[in-house]
Parts: C-alpha cells; structure tokens; sequence
C-alpha cells in the first residue's frame, strides 16, 4: 500500500511538473516574444546612388517654411535639360543651346539606405543609453552621409560613437538629455559638419520631398503619441528617430528607441500627429519641428 502511494505521489508530482514546464515555456514565448513587425520592400538608395538632380538640390521646400525662425521659401524639385532650337518651320537665330527647367514629380515611394543603430547599442537602457535617441539618430544619418552601406552597425562601433556624441555634448551644451530640434542643430554643425535646419510646421509633402531628394529627416516627437508596441509601457515622454522613406500613407524610420526599429513603420498620420520639440517637460504641446539634412560633410 504505501509503495503504491509513493507511484502514485511520483505520477502526480512529474505530472504538474510537466503541465507546469510546458505552461511557463509558452507564457514565457507570450511575454518575451516581439510583436510582428510591418515590412515593406522597397530597393534602397543609398547617397553615392542619389541622381544628380537630386544632388544639386541641397533643400527642396515649395512652400514658405519657418527656418530656424525665420520665413523662406525654397524652390520646387526642377531638373535642367538642353534642347536644340529651331523646330520644323522656324527659322533659327542662334545656334546656341536653349536651357529649359522641368519640374519633377517625386516618386510615389522612396527609401534611402540609412543604416541604424539602436540608441542601445548592447541592449544595455541604463544611462546614459535611455537618454541617448537624438545621438543615435544624428550619427545614423552621419554615416548615410558618409557611404556606410545599410543594416544595422556594429555595436561596438555605434556604441563608441554613441558616447563620443555624449561627452562632447556635456561641454558643448552643458547636459545631453533631452537636446531641442535647435540644440540638436547646433550639434550636428558643430560635431559632425553636415548641413542641419530646423523647420516648423512641416508638411507631409515636404518631408517626402526631403527624403527623394536624398536627405534623411531628423524628428523630435512626444514619444507616448508614437504607440509603438515595442516600447517600454506608454514609451518615452520624448523621442527622436529617423525618417528615411515612405509610401502613399506610411513612413519608414529608423527608430533607435528599440532593438526592433530598423526600417519600423509608422503611419504617417501617426508620426505627423507625434512631432513636437521638447519644451522643458510637456512635450505634447512642444511645438512642430523637424531637422531637415543634407551633405555638407567636412
């Protein structure tokens, strides 16, 4: 009898020790598993493959913007062909090339070959890495400038460049958390040399006029709007990321703020609705600035 009570007592203690593994082993798969990423394919440019017409456009903006304070307007995307005068019938004066300026329509879709990094670089969040998104988005468009090849960067290197950027911030600015579309501005001039302006109020058409111009967009956001499922909790209070492509209705990023965020998707309507500066801890009513780039590299 008590032999048979001990089989029995094994049977039931191996049998919720199996039911048991088998429950943690799918909790754990539902708890630790990332959230299905969007995926869109399209060919990736990179700068050395820029057309030369989009080359000689440094800032493609065509309608008055607000720059760094400061209303402009910027010409429309125009490409400039030569053609031959004298049609069938006229009589021709010059022989000289006549220089004719055709407007371009951008293309319906676009992505440039930004290669990222996370703001992370070994999934270590402790500090300074949670506060490092803008450091990690200035110097993943510094080396789309410079031709580095897209993917995701070494870690070793991102995460060495990536405290660089940190120290020479605590003397240039005085701090590195949390760094306004101005101050990044002033620190992409002064740390890497490529041309940064901070423009307010963008419109959707003129940040995808950037992107098939060849120049990647730097944004500011209140980071709790994003609803980025791969975020800790409501995400962070502030944000920056990386534009580097689009479609008819959505943006392709380069999300530092997650190990999941190259290439993330966002609906535009989603990011249009996120952008706002920093503006000393309230960021949802910051005010509507992005970073628009171009190659000024030294």
């Amino acid at each position: 009898m008590l032999k048979f009570a001990l089989k029995l007592t094994l049977v039931a203690v191996l049998g919720f020790g199996t039911y048991f593994y088998f429950n943690q082993a799918q909790f754990n798969n539902l708890v630790h598993r990332s959230p299905k990423k969007e995926v869109i394919n399209i060919a990736e440019v990179g700068y050395q493959e820029t057309p030369e017409w989009q080359l000689a456009n440094e800032t493609v903006i065509s309608e008055p913007v607000l720059v760094n304070g400061e209303t402009q307007t910027f010409p429309e995307i125009k490409i400039v062909t030569e053609e031959t005068p004298g049609a069938i019938g006229e009589t021709v004066v010059d022989d000289a090339p006549i220089m004719v300026e055709e407007t371009v329509q951008i293309p319906e879709e676009y992505k440039l070959a930004v290669p990222f990094t996370s703001q992370a670089p070994h999934s270590n969040w402790a500090l300074p890495y949670q506060e490092t998104c803008e450091e990690a988005s200035i110097y993943m468009v510094s080396e789309y400038y410079k031709g580095t090849l897209s993917g995701v960067i070494n870690a070793d290197t991102a995460d060495t460049n990536i405290l660089e950027i940190v120290a020479f911030e605590k003397d240039f600015l005085g701090d590195y958390l949390d760094t306004t579309a101005g101050e990044t501005s002033r620190l992409i001039d002064s740390f890497y040399g490529y041309g940064a302006v901070v423009v307010e109020n963008p419109s959707i058409e003129q940040i995808k006029t950037e992107i098939a111009s060849g120049h990647p967009v730097i944004v500011p956001s209140a980071g709790q709007l994003l609803g980025n499922p791969n975020f800790v909790g409501q995400g962070p209070l502030y944000h920056m990321f990386v534009i580097k492509g689009y479609t008819k209705d959505k943006f392709i990023t380069n999300d530092p703020g997650t190990r999941n965020g190259e290439s993330y998707i966002y609906n535009i309507s989603t990011i249009m609705n996120a952008i706002h500066d920093w503006n000393g801890g309230d960021p949802v009513n910051g005010q509507k600035r992005v970073i628009f780039t171009s190659n000024f590299l030294n």
